[in-house]
């Protein structure tokens, strides 16, 4: 429980400078980290939720979350908004991980913690996306009506790779002149939209991450086998033999 109050607080400290700043996935060295927590903290509230009792996982899921709406400031209502959606989530991923251990015969620890792990990584990027609306950057540029740093860039890279392409343009000035013309236009028309920029871009962050997510649940089912393996050559756990009772239907 306390390894996975430290994974939440690592996970959130490294992800918050992130998506607060302008979200340059080209650059490995700025979401590599992050993947990688998120995985391990994913993979360590499974095992919680595998391990351990009712009480117990219930505290592992209050820091967790507790420790987000701390980091992104419990003053704002949103932020608990994001709490409670992400909390209904890891109960329903506790269910089911408790449902699939006591359903199975044999233990088939990525059968039990697969289904659950889908919505606590659900979960943690719901709570990435509140917090990438709540972001200051994001937040300033819908207040001066100006398109956010990531927007740009990503307009600039499309842009400028379409002008390169199909057009003359040699020079590099030429081809800035061309990309600036565009974003301002872009701005105009969006000028009067620009109040519903945060929510829409928070959503489309999820969305973007969500069909990214059966990578992330691979990766965090590949740690969970490896560290419930390591746990039990420590004998930290012990697969034992036992009696169950089960329903047959005969006719």
């Amino acid at each position: 429980m306390t390894v996975t109050a430290v994974a939440a607080l690592a996970f959130w400290l490294v992800t918050k400078p992130l998506i607060e700043g302008p979200l340059n996935f080209q650059a490995v060295e700025t979401w590599l980290w992050p993947l990688i927590l998120l995985c391990l903290l994913g993979c360590l509230l499974a095992l919680s939720f595998l391990l351990l009792d009712r009480r117990a996982t219930y505290l592992a899921m209050g820091l967790n979350l507790g420790i987000f709406a701390l980091l992104f400031d419990p003053r704002e209502i949103i932020v608990w908004g994001g709490v409670v959606i992400a909390l209904l989530f890891q109960l329903y991923a506790r269910q089911v991980i408790q449902g699939e251990k006591n359903n199975h015969l044999k233990i088939n620890l990525k059968l039990t913690v697969d289904p659950g792990l889908r919505r606590l990584v659900t979960s943690i990027l719901i709570l990435v996306s509140f917090g990438y609306f709540l972001s200051g950057g994001l937040q300033t540029s819908a207040q001066k009506k100006e398109l956010p740093g990531a927007v740009r860039k990503t307009v600039q890279v499309v842009v400028g790779s379409y002008i390169g392409e199909n057009l003359e343009m040699q020079s590099p000035s030429l081809r800035a002149q061309a990309t600036e013309t565009i974003l301002g236009q872009i701005t105009n028309f969006l000028n009067p939209y620009f109040v519903f920029l945060p929510p829409i871009l928070a959503f489309g962050l999820f969305l973007v991450l969500q069909g990214l997510s059966s990578i992330f649940i691979w990766l965090a089912v590949a740690m969970t086998l490896f560290l419930f393996w390591l746990l039990k050559i420590l004998k930290v756990v012990k697969v034992e033999t036992a009696s169950k009772q089960a329903e047959v239907i005969n006719f």
